[in-house]
């Protein structure tokens, strides 16, 4: 039997979502949110979830997830989750925003994506941001 999340209606399977009858669109707004909130979560569950599993069982822990995803995103995954702490995670930004501060130190974390999440910076303008502060940092050592 395949995993599925059922909200009223709506069931969630790995692939697709089922609906039931045709409910009003004042129902489709909780399990609208819940699929988005779904997508800009999971890769912080993910990474958590793999840097605990590799804590707790070791390099074992890495066949759990083979074929699944590859090796490499599931790398990415880990990295950034492991190197943003969740202290510095903001829920409004994009996993990639993360991705593109990960680098940084923590401080240097908090004080990007709050000017990131201020100014309404994409993931790109944010890692062209990181990019000319850490030019700016080796050019003043």
């Amino acid at each position: 039997m395949e995993p599925s999340v059922s909200l009223g209606n709506f069931r969630f399977l790995p692939s697709a979502v089922q609906i039931e009858g045709k409910p009003p669109i004042e129902d489709w707004a909780g399990p609208l949110q819940f699929a988005l909130w779904c997508q800009r979560a999971s890769p912080w569950w993910i990474g958590d979830m793999l840097n605990a599993g590799d804590a707790h069982f070791g390099e074992m822990f890495s066949q759990v997830c083979e074929g699944h995803v590859s090796a490499e995103m599931l790398q990415r995954y880990e990295s950034v989750a492991r190197r943003v702490p969740p202290e510095n995670r903001r829920a409004d930004l994009s996993w990639s925003a993360h991705a593109a501060v990960a680098r940084l130190p923590h401080e240097e974390q908090r004080r990007m994506l709050a000017k990131a999440d201020a100014a309404g910076w994409n993931s790109t303008e944010l890692q062209r941001e990181v990019r000319r502060l850490c030019e700016r940092l080796k050019s003043n050592r």
